[in-house]
C-alpha cells in the first residue's frame, strides 16, 4: 500500500471505531493546524485530533495547541488492533522523559513499530 492509501484506511478503521465508542467524528475541510479529525466526547467536548499511523510527537506542530494524537497499535497489524488517544502535549513529556536525551531528538519523536507474528 502507498502512504494515502494508509492513511485513508486508517482514517476509515479510526472513524469507525470512535462512533462505535460514543464520539462523534467531524472531517475539516482543510487540514489546518494539525487537525485531521475533530471529536466531540460523550460529554460534549470538542477535541481536535492528529492522525497518524505510528506513535508521534512534534512540539514545532502540535505543542501547546491542545491537539489529541490518535494511533494504532502497530504498524502491519490486522483487524481488532487497539488504537490510542492521547493529548499531544502529555505523550510529548512521557516521550521526551525516554528519549530527550539522544542525539536524535530534536522536539520530535517518531516510533517505527514492527508487526508481531501471531502463532
Amino acid at each position: 500500500m502507498i502512504a494515502e492509501e494508509i492513511e485513508a484506511a486508517n482514517r476509515a478503521e479510526a472513524t469507525a471505531l470512535l462512533i462505535r465508542s460514543g464520539y462523534r467524528v467531524y472531517r475539516p475541510e482543510a487540514d489546518v493546524s494539525g487537525e485531521d479529525l475533530v471529536i466531540r466526547t460523550v460529554h460534549g467536548e470538542l477535541r481536535p485530533v492528529q492522525l497518524k499511523s505510528r506513535p508521534a510527537v512534534d512540539w514545532r506542530r502540535y505543542g501547546g495547541k491542545d491537539i489529541w494524537m490518535l494511533f494504532p497499535e502497530f504498524v502491519g497489524s490486522s483487524n481488532g488492533r487497539s488504537w490510542f488517544l492521547v493529548p499531544h502535549d502529555q505523550l510529548f513529556a512521557w516521550i521526551k522523559d525516554r528519549h530527550g536525551h539522544t542525539l536524535g531528538w530534536c522536539e520530535a519523536w517518531s516510533y517505527l513499530l514492527v508487526a508481531r507474528r501471531r502463532i
